[in-house]
């Protein structure tokens, strides 16, 4: 896939307190890959008849195995263009995961945003395989907690950022 989808390489080490007294540490060395136009069609998974109900999706997504270079798809208006960037596990590489890979996706939301600004969805998917015995279930819910913490910071950002531009230009 480097070849044909060249990006960055990252080292990345992070910790969570999955409960007390279970702290998780990982390492992993992961590859970066921006796709301005969306995640190419043989990178993704297959996808249900777009009528299918979001709780139908979930469960046929739930079903499907984890799978090197198919990566796992963030909730999108297949209406709208996409941008994805993808971060996976670098294979060969010593990690705690034996498969980690994700999918950050933006989509811009048209008439969603005061006059003269814009909008962005912002979502991602992840999945994982950890090399050890680990509580999956719980690393998960630890996963979805921060980046839901890391998307608010996000958000704050960008619009603490909208509004000193505005300041600035007045």
């Amino acid at each position: 896939m480097a070849s044909r989808y060249p990006g960055a390489r990252l080292a990345q080490t992070g910790a969570a307190q999955l409960l007390p007294g279970i702290k998780f540490q990982a390492k992993l060395t992961l590859d970066v890959r921006e796709f301005i136009d969306g995640m190419p069609a043989e990178l993704s998974a297959e996808v249900p008849d777009a009528s299918t109900s979001s709780k139908k999706v979930r469960e046929f997504d739930a079903a499907l195995p984890l799978v090197r270079d198919v990566f796992p798809r963030p909730y999108a208006l297949s209406r709208l263009p996409m941008r994805d960037i993808s971060m996976q596990s670098v294979q060969g590489e010593q990690s705690d995961f034996s498969l980690y890979q994700g999918v950050w996706r933006m989509q811009p939301l048209p008439g969603c945003a005061p006059e003269g600004g814009d909008a962005m969805r912002l979502t991602y998917a992840v999945e994982l395989r950890p090399s050890l015995p680990v509580p999956v279930a719980l690393l998960e819910a630890k996963i979805a907690t921060d980046l839901a913490n890391n998307l608010k910071a996000i958000r704050s950002y960008a619009e603490a950022q909208t509004v000193a531009k505005r300041f600035s230009s007045e």
